[in-house]
């Protein structure tokens, strides 16, 4: 299995978009959720990127006016937060598909309990590229934040896990560090995102 490797991506300075497109990642994370990070920054994000390696935009919300300014701008596709239903993935897809820029990926984070408890049915809706755990939301959300260790977090990725298999939808997973997400890629995670160019 390849498995495809990228970071977390918060910075506009274009010395350092450089350094990122020459270190051999397969892709980069653009992100606009959690950062102080808008559409002039994600703007100047994909120019600076420059199409040298594919760049997926995580938007703050699943809104119209923040998916289209990143597919506009070149954004090879997108990953939505807080997908925690059908009908959100069900959206995710159609402002994707419905868009001047229909063929760019459409990604969902499972990052609650109630994304688990939903995860079959998230994962049956066509033209869900892949699944993105977010694994502080959802410990977080579980009531052991960051407890990356714990039983109940291992059962609710195994739940995600089993359901993705079975529609046949890659998984992967966010992780601070190489060690952090080694075991997911032993466990079949196609896409692992691995540390933060800088803090929030």
């Amino acid at each position: 299995m390849t498995v495809r490797t990228a970071t977390l991506i918060r910075t506009t300075d274009r010395a350092r978009l450089d350094a990122m497109c020459a270190s051999g990642l397969d892709w980069l994370m653009l992100d606009g959720e959690h950062a102080a990070v808008g559409p002039a920054e994600i703007t100047r994000m994909l120019d600076g990127v420059a199409k040298r390696v594919p760049c997926f935009v995580r938007v703050r919300a699943l809104e119209l006016a923040q998916i289209t300014h990143a597919l506009a701008h070149g954004a090879d596709g997108i990953i939505v937060p807080n997908v925690d239903t059908p009908w959100q993935a069900k959206e995710s897809v159609r402002m994707v598909h419905e868009s001047p820029w229909p063929s760019a990926a459409v990604v969902v984070q499972a990052e609650s309990a109630e994304a688990v408890r939903n995860i079959s049915e998230i994962v049956a809706v066509p033209g869900i590229e892949w699944v993105l755990i977010g694994p502080y939301d959802l410990t977080k959300s579980l009531g052991i934040p960051e407890q990356f260790d714990a039983p109940e977090f291992d059962t609710a990725v195994r739940e995600i896990e089993v359901a993705c298999a079975a529609a046949d939808v890659p998984v992967g997973i966010f992780g601070m560090t190489q060690e952090r997400v080694a075991p997911y890629i032993k466990r079949g995670h196609a896409q692992v995102v691995v540390g933060i160019d800088r803090p929030a």
